[in-house]
């Protein structure tokens, strides 16, 4: 099926370049991200498993937040290693 869309200038520049480095033409590698997209898990589904060990684990969102952080903290400190 063929379909016409609107994408703002900056964005076909984006998909321009992405499509020139991965070697396929932009109308394939267009709707390879839109294939991807549609098919691939959604956010939701992604993020379930650790909704649903966050709500078991007794855990309150601030303390959660909290680990969140020193995470990102020691990742970063990690990564200027």
């Amino acid at each position: 099926m063929n379909m016409t869309i609107s994408i703002p200038r900056q964005v076909v520049a984006k998909l321009r370049r992405r499509a020139k480095a991965s070697g396929q033409p932009l109308p394939d590698y267009t709707a390879q991200i839109v294939r991807h997209a549609v098919q691939g898990p959604t956010l939701e589904d992604l993020l379930a498993p650790v909704q649903h060990d966050f709500a078991h684990s007794g855990m309150t969102e601030p303390q959660l937040l909290n680990l969140g952080r020193r995470l990102l903290h020691r990742v970063r400190a990690e990564s200027k290693d």
